[in-house]
């Protein structure tokens, strides 16, 4: 914890895992996003998914997050940059609780109007240019309306990811500023002021039952799964 502080410096430290029985699960980043947010109250940051196009694409294999989120929470915010997107979402999808906000900066009086268990994060924050003040300022704005922030970013130690890169080629969305492993996720997190408490790794996207041979990979290695979720507390832990 030192070093993840910044209290301890090594340029080679060696970081340890340490598995429970949970992480011989191999879930989808959705199938654990519903299970978190079962039964609680939940804003969605960057509901939008980029454009309306793809939240269509996305609809029509399943895997649009919102939708599975509106059908397990309690209740779901939706809030985004994208005017235009939220727009479309109200129009085609009938979906009203959605807000167009910036959140470092706008009013968001949704969001101040009621308690949330949790402010979802998810693959926002590989696209911001300073993640830890975006993280640190969410925490100053919001630590009294929300209880925990769930963060998820691609991970830097994906399977995929080397295969690639044995091959000369970089896979990578062109918005994406960042990758992103279990303990720098957990270092900007505390350099935000937030406090990790659980770190899940595992696929984003459908797992196909059907490849049992890369299915028994990643569940006997959960290191090399392609995302990582972070639960974490708004506050820093002074222990």
């Amino acid at each position: 914890m030192s070093y993840l502080r910044g209290e301890s410096f090594s340029n080679g430290i060696t970081a340890q895992f340490s598995f429970d029985p949970s992480d011989e699960v191999l879930k989808s980043r959705i199938e654990w996003l519903r299970e978190f947010c079962q039964n609680k109250k939940v804003v969605h940051v960057g509901c939008v998914d980029h454009e309306i196009e793809m939240v269509r694409q996305k609809l029509k294999r399943g895997k649009w997050l919102h939708a599975h989120l509106m059908e397990v929470s309690t209740r779901v915010l939706g809030v985004d940059i994208d005017a235009l997107g939220i727009d479309k979402l109200r129009q085609e999808m009938q979906i009203d609780d959605l807000i167009v906000a910036d959140l470092l900066v706008d009013s968001c009086e949704a969001i101040f109007e009621d308690q949330w268990d949790m402010m979802l994060l998810a693959e926002v924050l590989e696209h911001i240019g300073n993640p830890v003040y975006f993280l640190a300022r969410l925490r100053e704005r919001f630590s009294k309306v929300a209880d925990e922030f769930i963060i998820t970013v691609p991970n830097a130690f994906a399977e995929e990811i080397f295969k690639g890169a044995r091959s000369g080629v970089e896979m990578i969305n062109s918005d994406h500023r960042f990758w992103f492993t279990p303990y720098t996720i957990s270092k900007i997190c505390i350099d935000a002021g937030l406090t990790p408490t659980h770190i899940t790794l595992c696929r984003n996207g459908v797992i196909k039952r059907r490849s049992v041979i890369k299915n028994r990979r990643l569940r006997q290695h959960p290191l090399i799964r392609n995302n990582i979720i972070v639960r974490a507390k708004l506050s820093v832990e002074t222990t």
